[in-house]
């Protein structure tokens, strides 16, 4: 609180103001003003601190603690970023000699699971050339498969994921390679891709058990009993495996409350999603469908309507983390691009719906640039869902 020409308000300052115009005035008469006086700035004071409180708690955007963020790694790195970013491997497929990363688009890596590949492959032996058939890593795509699924049971709000690396691996399948050896490194015999051996995929999901610190006490319904759970990390989001004993999740000040049949202290299987930490990953940037929550966006989000127009789409889309690197040039009605966008909720759309095209260029060549355009268009058509929404990219030249 300051006082009129910038000096600051407070105890002190009122004390040397009322001390120099308290000639005329009684001892007594002085301490009560002075104490009143001092009141005063204490109540402004904690009403300034509580309305900031109650605006960063309105501002905040509450799903901000769901964003899913992902990077690629090599394995040994995994432990220096465990406090934000975790393995999405398990193991590798039964059959497969080894698992790759190829640095290359979305649809040119569609094209090398179509056919046979011819690579060389270099062991302790030394370099040999085998013919190999490289498949999708089904297994990072069942991980995400299960959390969405989470995410519903829990009701909590599931977004579009923007997890392009996890295309880019693949499980190398060959029949005449002694499975002894150790693979070093692999290169494509004809193709110019860019191939990673020992990088696995990493997201910002731990899966963690905790159990009820405190005895059970009797539901509302006085049929269930409520389980609190202490969270490790309080600021980080939560969804629990539902199970046929678990009737209801919700959070409290006390931490996450699990209204469940079970009356005895037992341990409960979570998924933890790490917000946001300031790690520095060594290969590959942190790919995310993080929202920049301006305010006008929070406005946007709480009307009633949404006009559909080219300047509101430009909102949106600058809105994702994932624009970055991307210009958006506009829309088009009537067009149709040659790419669409992600497996999600909204990827089906009936037919007849007209057909609405948004064009972005980049200006430096990515092989994720495909991944971002599919990423922003399927947000879109989730905000529209009465047209067929697809992308177009445009290289500068």
């Amino acid at each position: 609180m300051e006082a009129p020409g910038g000096i600051e308000m407070d105890e002190s300052f009122i004390y040397e103001r009322l001390k120099a115009l308290s000639g005329g005035l009684e001892r007594s008469g002085y301490r009560d003003i002075s104490k009143a006086f001092e009141e005063v700035v204490r109540y402004n004071e904690k009403a300034l601190e509580e309305l900031k409180q109650s605006l960063h708690k309105e501002l905040r955007d509450v799903s901000e603690r769901f964003y899913l963020y992902g990077a690629v790694a090599a394995a040994g790195d995994v432990p220096i970023v465990n406090d934000f970013l975790f393995s999405m491997d398990d193991g590798r497929e039964e059959g497969s000699i080894a698992t790759i990363f190829c640095q290359c688009s979305r649809s040119r890596m569609e094209e090398l699971f179509k056919s046979s590949q011819e690579m060389i492959v270099e062991t302790e032996e030394g370099e040999t050339e085998i013919t190999v058939w490289l498949r999708p890593c089904k297994r990072y795509q069942k991980k995400i498969e299960e959390l969405k699924n989470l995410f519903y049971e829990n009701g909590v709000f599931w977004r579009t994921p923007y997890l392009p690396y996890v295309d880019r691996f693949g499980d190398v399948f060959c029949e005449n390679f002694n499975p002894d050896w150790t693979i070093r490194s692999v290169r494509f015999k004809s193709v110019d891709i860019p191939v990673g051996v020992g990088l696995i995929p990493l997201w910002n999901v731990e899966p963690i058990s905790l159990k009820c610190t405190v005895f059970p006490i009797p539901a509302m319904d006085e049929q269930n009993f409520r389980h609190t759970l202490k969270l490790p990390f309080w600021q980080d989001g939560y969804v629990i495996k539902m199970e046929q004993a678990v009737k209801n999740v919700f959070m409290s000040e006390d931490g996450l409350e699990i209204i469940s049949e079970e009356k005895v202290q037992r341990e409960f299987e979570l998924y933890r999603i790490a917000v946001y930490r300031d790690v520095k990953v060594p290969h590959y940037p942190i790919t995310s469908n993080c929202r920049r929550m301006r305010h006008m966006d929070r406005q946007a989000d709480n009307a009633v309507s949404r006009i559909m127009t080219r300047a509101e789409i430009g909102r949106i889309v600058t809105s994702y983390e994932a624009v970055k690197g991307l210009e958006f040039m506009g829309t088009e009605e009537g067009s149709q691009g040659s790419i669409g966008g992600l497996k999600s909720r909204y990827q089906y759309v009936p037919r007849g719906r007209e057909n609405l095209l948004l064009k972005f260029r980049v200006r430096k060549a990515d092989f994720l640039a495909e991944d971002q355009v599919s990423f922003l268009v399927s947000e879109v058509q989730s905000y529209f869902p009465q047209f067929t929404v697809t992308g177009e990219l445009f290289f500068e030249e």
